[in-house]
């Protein structure tokens, strides 16, 4: 299996692991600190993930295209299932190294900019964006007085440098 898909399967099942630990009412409470739930959090992961598949056969991505998908923030089985469902994408499937184009407008009252990148970039690129969310999803669990696994919300790099000093 191509590395960057196993680090993507790995990252999702992570997510998989901590929904399965944590209650539906948890999953949805928003926590006044950061004005969002793990909900919100994962819907956007996952939707980041479905503007991949969804452009990556036809060469251009669009993460602005993205549905907001409501169920997914309220529904934690829905948002196991579908995190399943993209695992599942990343055994089964394979995608041929290629370049493609993006789009995201940070700027509303600009043209959106349709910027080169390649799919190994954009599956990098969906790795850490899912990091940065489990990071603040990890410190909304704790809020609630939840836990997390062991490692969850850092990047492989800083858990492989861990595991290095303490060799």
């Amino acid at each position: 299996m191509n590395p960057i898909f196993a680090e993507n399967v790995q990252i999702l099942q992570q997510g998989v692991t901590l929904l399965e630990s944590i209650s539906n009412e948890r999953y949805k409470q928003k926590h006044e600190v950061l004005a969002s739930s793990i909900g919100e959090h994962f819907r956007h992961i996952i939707e980041h993930y479905e503007m991949f598949w969804n452009g990556v056969s036809v060469g251009h991505i669009d993460y602005d295209k993205r549905n907001r998908n409501l169920p997914l923030e309220t529904d934690r089985m829905f948002a196991i299932t579908t995190l399943k469902h993209y695992v599942s994408q990343f055994l089964t499937e394979s995608i041929e190294p290629k370049a493609l184009t993006i789009s995201q407008n940070y700027n509303p009252t600009e043209n959106v900019p349709i910027t080169p990148s390649h799919t190994n970039r954009e599956l990098l690129f969906l790795l850490l964006h899912t990091v940065h969310h489990y990071a603040i999803i990890s410190i909304l669990v704790k809020l609630n007085g939840g836990s997390v696994p062991e490692g969850f919300g850092y990047s492989p790099a800083t858990l492989y440098a861990k595991m290095e000093r303490k060799s």
